[in-house]
């Protein structure tokens, strides 16, 4: 598989890390103030990594896939694959999380809420992209004959189209007395990052090569911080008469398209650089599943101590995030690796 693909998940695992590091300053600080840009243009510049997830999910799977034919067994031998290696250790870190927020008073500890927290992914931030995910793996015969029969500019198209109609979903279900406020979590919502990545895989060479050209980079670039400006102003109280949602979706795809071109250069990197990146890939979903549990738990210690300045929760909340998580992984690396299972259950 190609090295830049496995860098950029590596990269937005650190990303996730600093969005919900960050998101306890969101909520604390003053729009308007220095303190509340400072927090918000990281926070906001780095919130596009679950669509990015899913862009690289679908190249890695155009690529595999896209010169074979699928047969029923190969479908199931990879739904198999996917549950084993993506579902089930979220299902054992929901787990995990569900035991420590009880002893804490964060959840009542009843089999409805805990199976509840496990359908919608909801129990902790980093869970919903696994419900999302798992919904494109289930369609994955469709999204290989799409790509194969359906002309890129119809598919993305009319991807744009269903994104436009899902920000109205919960509304239009509202209209019919239906409360429905979870279509963040209907693989819909991100179709259009899905189906860019698939064409992206069936057409890499030719994109791999485009994105090189240091101009548009700069371009993108500039695109993103506009996008993020205009946001922020939107969140400091200027009323702009944006769509945040559409500026959005113009960040996210621009961000990840830089991204790709960062990692596209960061794959012939030297030895040292390279190794560590392989490394950080190596451990990023576990990483990922795990980081919001520390995180959290971190927190309420602190919390519970007296600790209440924003600044030392933030140094803290850093720290714990940027350390204990990778740590874990290594010691639980080194066990599988002393006791030879293959089947690494935690990610």
């Amino acid at each position: 598989m190609k090295k830049e693909l496995n860098d950029m998940n590596a990269i937005a695992c650190l990303l996730v890390i600093l969005i919900h590091v960050l998101s306890i300053g969101i909520s604390s600080v003053t729009p308007s103030s220095w303190q509340g840009a400072v927090i918000y243009f990281p926070w906001r510049l780095a919130a596009f990594v679950v669509p990015m997830f899913l862009y690289t999910g679908a190249v890695k799977m155009a690529l595999h896939f896209m010169d074979r034919e699928l047969t029923l067994g190969g479908y199931l031998r990879y739904m198999l694959q996917r549950i084993q290696k993506i579902y089930l250790p979220y299902v054992l870190w929901v787990v995990i999380y569900y035991a420590c927020f009880l002893r804490i008073g964060y959840v009542r500890g009843e089999g409805r809420e805990f199976f509840s927290y496990l359908l919608l992914g909801n129990l902790s931030s980093p869970f919903y992209y696994i419900v999302i995910v798992m919904q494109f793996y289930l369609l994955m015969p469709f999204w290989l004959w799409m790509v194969k029969h359906i002309p890129a500019y119809l598919a993305l198209g009319v991807s744009l189209l269903t994104f436009f109609f899902m920000q109205q979903f919960s509304y239009i279900l509202s209209l019919g007395g239906i409360d429905f406020p979870y279509s963040d979590r209907i693989f819909l919502t991100y179709l259009l990052f899905w189906v860019a990545g698939l064409y992206v895989g069936k057409h890499y060479k030719l994109v791999a090569a485009s994105l090189s050209g240091g101009l548009g980079q700069v371009v993108c670039g500039g695109v993103v911080l506009v996008c993020a400006g205009l946001a922020y102003l939107q969140y400091s109280g200027h009323s702009l008469g944006l769509n945040l949602n559409d500026v959005k979706l113009v960040a996210d795809l621009l961000s990840i398209a830089l991204v790709h071109a960062a990692c596209l250069r960061l794959a012939h990197a030297p030895g040292t650089l390279r190794r560590g990146l392989e490394r950080l890939y190596q451990s990023s979903f576990f990483v990922y599943l795990s980081h919001c549990l520390f995180l959290t738990l971190g927190t309420s210690f602190l919390q519970r101590r007296g600790v209440g300045g924003l600044s030392v929760l933030l140094a803290a909340r850093l720290l714990l995030c940027y350390t204990l998580p990778f740590l874990a992984y290594f010691l639980y690396d080194s066990a599988c690796t002393r006791f030879q299972l293959r089947w690494r259950l935690l990610g």
